[in-house]
C-alpha cells in the first residue's frame, strides 16, 4: 500500500515544500521546493502575492494531504500530567483547561503537545505543552491553504524535529537559536528526555545562555549537537566551538533514515530538513490511524 503526504514548512524568512510516498518501509520524494520567503514575507504589502506563489507549488498535488508547520517567535512551555493513553481529542480538551489557568490571554495561543520524560506507566503520563502565538499570517496561510486540501497537521515544527529520533539508535540533541529565544532539546525514539527553553533579548544573551546550556548539559559532551534558526550562523558556530570545544552540526536528517531518491532534491536547508521531517510524522501518523480505524 503506498500512501503520500504534501508538507511545508513556514520560518521567518522562508518555506519549503515536499511531497513525499511511502510504500511499505520505503520513502521516497516527488518534489522538495525552498522559496526565499517566509512569515515575515507574507506579513509584508507584497504577502498576497507570495501566499499564491506558494499556492502554486502546493497545488501542484491538487488531491494530496497537507501538513503545515510554522516557526513561532516564542514559545511558553508548560510541563503538565495528563491520564495515560488518552485520546487526542481529550488531550487538546486538557491543553485548552491548562491554558485557562496558565496563560492570561489563553484564545491568543495555540499548543503543541507531547510525551515528556520516563515514565511511560502507569495511571498518569507525563506531557510537554508549547504554547505559541496564533498570529497572522499563519493563520491567513492556514485557511487560504484549507480551501483546497485537507489540513492533517497545523503546529510547530518541534513535533516532526522530535519524530526524527525515531530513526537513530542515538540521542538526538538540537539547539534552535532565534533572536527572542533559545530552545534545547534532547529526544530519544520520538520522545522528549530533556527540555529547555528561555526568553532572549538580543545577541549577546543568545550567545551566553546558549554556552550556559550546553556546558550544563552533559549529554552535549557525548554526542552531535545540531544547530537551527535565524541566530545560528558561522560566526555563532565558531564561538560555540572555541568556547565548549563541542561537536556541532547543522540541522540535518539522520543519516540512518532511508530515502530513495535524495540526490534529486536540495535537502540541506534548516526549512527543508523540517518539511521532510514533518511529511515522515503525518505519514506515521496516518499510518497510524489507519490501522486503528480497521
Amino acid at each position: 500500500m503506498s500512501t503520500s503526504m504534501i508538507a511545508c514548512a513556514i520560518d521567518q524568512r522562508e518555506c519549503a515544500v515536499v511531497y513525499m510516498k511511502k510504500s511499505g518501509g520505503n520513502y521516497s520524494l516527488s518534489g522538495c521546493k525552498s522559496l526565499p520567503f517566509g512569515l515575515d514575507d507574507l506579513a509584508s504589502t507584497k504577502g498576497i502575492r507570495l501566499l499564491n506563489k506558494l499556492d502554486r507549488h502546493i497545488n501542484e498535488w491538487p488531491d494530496g494531504e497537507l501538513a503545515l508547520c510554522f516557526g513561532p517567535k516564542s514559545y511558553i512551555p508548560l510541563p503538565a500530567s495528563f491520564p495515560a493513553n488518552a485520546s487526542a481529542e481529550k488531550c487538546s480538551e486538557y491543553c485548552r483547561i491548562e491554558a485557562q489557568y496558565f496563560l492570561s490571554q489563553p484564545e491568543e495561543y495555540n499548543c503543541d503537545c507531547t510525551a515528556y520524560g520516563m515514565n511511560r506507566n502507569g495511571l498518569h503520563e507525563k506531557k510537554m505543552l508549547l504554547f505559541y502565538p496564533a498570529t497572522e499570517p499563519g493563520r491567513r496561510v492556514s485557511e487560504h491553504l484549507a480551501a483546497t486540501h485537507r489540513i492533517v497537521f497545523n503546529g510547530t515544527p518541534q513535533l516532526p524535529l522530535l519524530h526524527l529520533s525515531r530513526f537513530t539508535a542515538e540521542k538526538q540533541v538540537i539547539l534552535e537559536i532565534e533572536s527572542n529565544y533559545l530552545l534545547l532539546t534532547e529526544s530519544k525514539e520520538g520522545r522528549i528526555e530533556k527540555f529547555s527553553c528561555r526568553e532572549v533579548k538580543n545577541r549577546k544573551e543568545s550567545e551566553y545562555f546558549t554556552i550556559k546550556a550546553l556546558v550544563e548539559n552533559p549529554i552535549c559532551r557525548e554526542t552531535e549537537i545540531q544547530l537551527t534558526g535565524t541566530l545560528a550562523d558561522k560566526a555563532m558556530m565558531r564561538l560555540i566551538r572555541k568556547e565548549t570545544s563541542m561537536t556541532l552540526k547543522p540541522l540535518s536528517l539522520p543519516s540512518s533514515l532511508s530515502i530513495s531518491n535524495p540526490e534529486k532534491f536540495s535537502l540541506s536547508s534548516a526549512v527543508a530538513v523540517k518539511a521532510v521531517s514533518l511529511a515522515l510524522m503525518a505519514l506515521y501518523e496516518q499510518k497510524r490511524f489507519t490501522l486503528f480505524s480497521d
